[in-house]
């Protein structure tokens, strides 16, 4: 006799019959979509509970769904399709010309004074860059594993030369968050890895400045130190330049600046940015909706104009993620690290975005 098929789906009476014996049911219905919907009773083990059906019904192509009513918990269970593996050569293809157009960006940053190798600086520049975005992407990534979630590979956006060498990096989900444990996780660990490179390359640009005399500083042009407070207080905690000399920039002080704003943006709370599924996690959906449109107008007030109008735009079409559970509530931990999250966002724009001559651009 054949062992019974382990992808196989379920059955209804499966379904239900795994539902009943994680949970307590009150009622049950058949909906006409053909999905099954459990009035059940909350506990204190509900978000375990819920960890648990979906590891058992994930495998067989079904997700489940716990929203919270007025007055009764709602489960419902239907078959969804968590895609197949991402074989796309799209992203190789997209990260090569990210290298490309970052590369370009250094050659053009670059000083041409004698201390600096144009290729062995381009080289740190493109790692330096790549390595703030690649890190950041590959912490989502890791956390979306360690929640069961499928990503795709990293798909890196191209920039323009002498202007903004890339425009970052995103992966796309192939199935929602468990919960907001998740949801929380998510957001959080891309900035938070992206700012870690961001302090190393800060530090390896402050190393790799360059003191040259005010006479060589007139004949080459070079760009003195006129970035945010934080990466002039590195370069020159390396550098100690007398009153004949100055600091020419290393095109990784560039690159840390570029690392401060990529985290400064990506944490704001609004929309589907890393911050709006942090604050996703935390708040209503009414608040979170509010978080929105408070981030825009913040955005709009410090010169940020274009990513302001980016989010409102895409806001209206998808306004965020939900976890599969809106009914169980955040870890105390993570609801606390939320705090901190308020706190980086406020001491990074007054110590790497403010006074910051690079964002007059306004981007």
């Amino acid at each position: 006799m054949d062992s019974e098929d382990s992808t196989a789906p379920f059955s209804s009476d499966t379904i239900v019959s795994t539902v009943t014996s994680i949970m307590l049911v009150k009622n049950q219905f058949f909906r006409e979509d053909g999905s099954l919907e459990f009035e059940i009773t909350g506990s204190k083990t509900l978000k375990k509970d819920f960890e648990a059906l979906m590891k058992i019904l994930k495998p067989k192509g079904y997700f489940a769904i716990l929203r919270k009513g007025e007055n009764n918990i709602t489960l419902r269970v239907g078959s969804f399709d968590y895609g197949k593996n991402d074989r796309s050569f799209k992203p190789i293809a997209l990260l090569i010309l990210t290298i490309v157009t970052v590369a370009i960006d250094g050659y053009f940053r670059t000083p041409s004074i004698p201390g600096y190798n144009p290729v062995y600086t381009i080289i740190l520049y493109v790692a330096g860059v790549m390595g703030i975005i690649g890190f950041h992407e590959l912490s989502h990534k890791m956390a979306s594993a360690r929640h069961g979630m499928k990503t795709s590979n990293p798909y890196f956006i191209p920039g323009i030369p002498t202007v903004l060498p890339t425009f970052g990096a995103f992966i796309s989900s192939k199935d929602p968050p468990v919960n907001r444990d998740a949801l929380f996780d998510l957001g959080i660990s891309g900035p938070i890895a992206g700012l870690i490179v961001t302090l190393i390359v800060a530090l390896a640009g402050g190393f790799t400045a360059v003191s040259v005399t005010m006479v060589a500083a007139d004949n080459y042009g070079f760009q003195s130190v006129s970035v945010d407070r934080l990466t002039e207080f590195v370069v020159l905690l390396f550098n100690n330049p007398s009153k004949d000399t100055v600091v020419t920039l290393s095109p990784l002080s560039f690159a840390a600046t570029l690392g401060f704003l990529i985290t400064f943006l990506n944490l704001m709370p609004a929309w589907q940015l890393d911050g709006g599924h942090i604050a996703g996690a935390v708040l209503s959906r009414r608040q979170h909706y509010f978080a929105t449109l408070l981030s825009i107008a913040i955005l709009v007030m410090l010169g940020f104009w274009v990513m302001a109008l980016f989010v409102f735009i895409l806001s209206r079409r998808n306004p965020e993620a939900r976890p599969l559970d809106e009914v169980s509530e955040l870890s105390q931990s993570r609801k606390i690290a939320f705090g901190g999250v308020i706190i980086l966002i406020i001491a990074i724009y007054f110590f790497a975005i403010a006074g910051n001559p690079y964002f007059a651009l306004n981007f």
